[in-house]
């Protein structure tokens, strides 16, 4: 497959010319003296990375409801993310035509909630450094797909640590001509190979009792999905939460109750809600104050239910999300 090698500061030309445009931005990882942190750059790349193996929260959360008024954006993300984009544009809450996505390997990341010290910041010490399974978060040892081969174009990289810039559509072809080299066969084997396919997530209600049993409802887990976007949440009325004169009148109806009431309510309508957009970024679990292990359930179930329609979030723009299409028999052959 051809495409062109990013070597000796090419990648930094080419965005310096995206740059020059004053109505272009670009999304993407700023190198700070306590990590790397997502951040928009208009006219300057001052201290700009490709990659970043300390999770926080998944940049597609800044984008929710953006309508580009003569803008152009490039992402410049991690896998999930770039996904995470695609579902909110199948669910209209970003208008793609200012909007070129490029996803880039990601060897694997850390919670930023974990002591960073020690962490590589380029791709190979990260693959050495994931060798332990166990220092990886685990969304990311789960991951159907942490290589670049989702979006407009992507950015791989091969086994010497030599990046190679991929297009995927006619944007990426825009990306690629940035790059002021010529196209090359790329190199047939990539530091990141294709994912494992995920275990069959199984559990009961016992357990999940057990694992929900901290939950304070602080909702954090809801505010920093990338997918979960209603401006207008249910939850924040007293139908499904009551609270005030409306949570009296229950107990004196219903009789004593467990606090905060309605936790279990709350987790299992947003599982169904986000259920099938769901990236498994793991983002819930990184807000969560109560180290709750919510990539397990949202990740498990997720996965699980598209699996029954043969889909994978984000993995196809032009796929239709299931529950917005109907298919007469689709569900004949699945399994339980």
């Amino acid at each position: 497959m051809q495409a062109k090698p990013i070597k000796d500061g090419a990648l930094e030309r080419a965005l310096d010319r995206f740059l020059s445009d004053d109505r272009h931005l670009i999304l993407g990882f700023e190198k700070g003296d306590d990590g790397v942190r997502h951040r928009i750059f208009h006219a300057s790349l001052d201290r700009h990375t490709l990659l970043n193996p300390f999770f926080d929260v998944n940049g597609a959360l800044y984008l929710r409801r953006l309508f580009s008024k003569g803008a152009k954006v490039m992402l410049l993300l991690r896998p999930c993310e770039v996904r995470a984009y695609h579902e909110l544009v199948k669910l209209s809450q970003i208008e793609p035509e200012g909007v070129i996505a490029v996803s880039v390997d990601c060897p694997g990341t850390v919670s930023s909630k974990d002591k960073t010290e020690g962490v590589p910041l380029d791709a190979r010490g990260l693959a050495d450094y994931f060798k332990d399974p166990d220092r990886m978060r685990p969304a990311c040892r789960t991951c159907g797909e942490r290589r670049g081969v989702v979006g407009d174009a992507g950015i791989r990289i091969d086994k010497d640590g030599v990046s190679w810039a991929f297009s995927y559509s006619e944007k990426g072809d825009s990306f690629l001509a940035l790059f002021d080299c010529d196209s090359d066969a790329a190199p047939p084997e990539m530091l990141l190979g294709e994912s494992p396919k995920p275990e069959t997530f199984q559990t009961d209600m016992e357990q999940f009792s057990r694992d929900f049993s901290k939950c304070v409802l602080c909702k954090n887990c809801r505010d920093m999905c990338p997918v979960c976007y209603c401006i207008d949440c249910l939850f924040n009325g007293d139908e499904y939460l009551p609270k005030g004169d409306a949570l009296l009148n229950k107990v004196l109806r219903t009789g004593s109750e467990a606090m905060p009431g309605g936790k279990e309510m709350f987790h299992f309508i947003r599982m169904f809600h986000v259920s099938q957009v769901c990236v498994g970024c793991g983002a819930c679990e990184e807000a969560c104050p109560q180290g709750i292990p919510l990539t397990k359930y949202f990740k498990g179930i997720s996965e699980r239910l598209q699996g029954m329609f043969s889909y994978m979030s984000g993995r196809d723009p032009g796929e239709t999300i299931p529950y917005l299409t109907f298919l007469e028999d689709e569900l004949k052959d699945a399994e339980d």
